[in-house]
């Protein structure tokens, strides 16, 4: 099952005692943001420590397994039902802190979820046909800057697709 909180990164709250670090003035007048801000180096990391702590607290039985980067969120295990379980705890557990969870946004439990932009199907990954559809239709670099973005695009891939980096390591002598 996944679940994926919508807006996380506007709804974490600023400590009091951090405020002034996120002070401004605007035509004579100071303000102060209450949430942490989008734009901050440090926000993944932050963003992520908060939905942990949250997840932290869900009781988990023997078998099922919480994944999370970020805002993105799941769950896996032997049994359908003990993850349906889990994953309602964590939607519960997420919406009670003021946080949007769509149902849209959400999978329940199955053999197939989608989760990071890849399809883990029975505990493994595969890249979605349609990734793959447009890894070959990438077309051959006519610049460095373009030779970039191309091995930065199959880059993410590299784990997935079997055999990746001895295709591409030729590429990276025309850099």
């Amino acid at each position: 099952a996944t679940l994926d909180a919508k807006d996380m990164f506007f709804m974490i709250p600023l400590r009091e005692e951090a405020k002034p670090q996120f002070a401004f003035t605007w035509e004579g007048t100071q303000y102060t943001f209450n949430q942490l801000l989008l734009g901050y180096k440090h926000f993944p990391g932050i963003a992520h420590n908060a939905s942990a702590s949250l997840l932290d607290t869900v009781g988990v039985p023997p078998g099922v397994h919480i994944y999370q980067y970020v805002d993105d969120i799941l769950v896996s295990g032997d049994s359908k039902d003990k993850v349906g379980q889990v994953a309602g705890a964590i939607w519960n557990l997420l919406t009670k802190n003021g946080l949007d969870i769509p149902p849209s946004k959400c999978q329940g439990p199955g053999q197939e979820d989608k989760f990071l932009g890849a399809n883990w199907i029975a505990g493994a990954t595969a890249v979605p046909d349609n990734t793959l559809l447009a890894i070959d239709r990438i077309t051959a670099p006519n610049n460095k800057t373009e030779l970039q973005q191309r091995i930065g695009t199959l880059g993410y891939w590299r784990k997935r697709i079997l055999g990746l980096l001895v295709i591409a390591y030729p590429l990276y002598d025309l850099l």
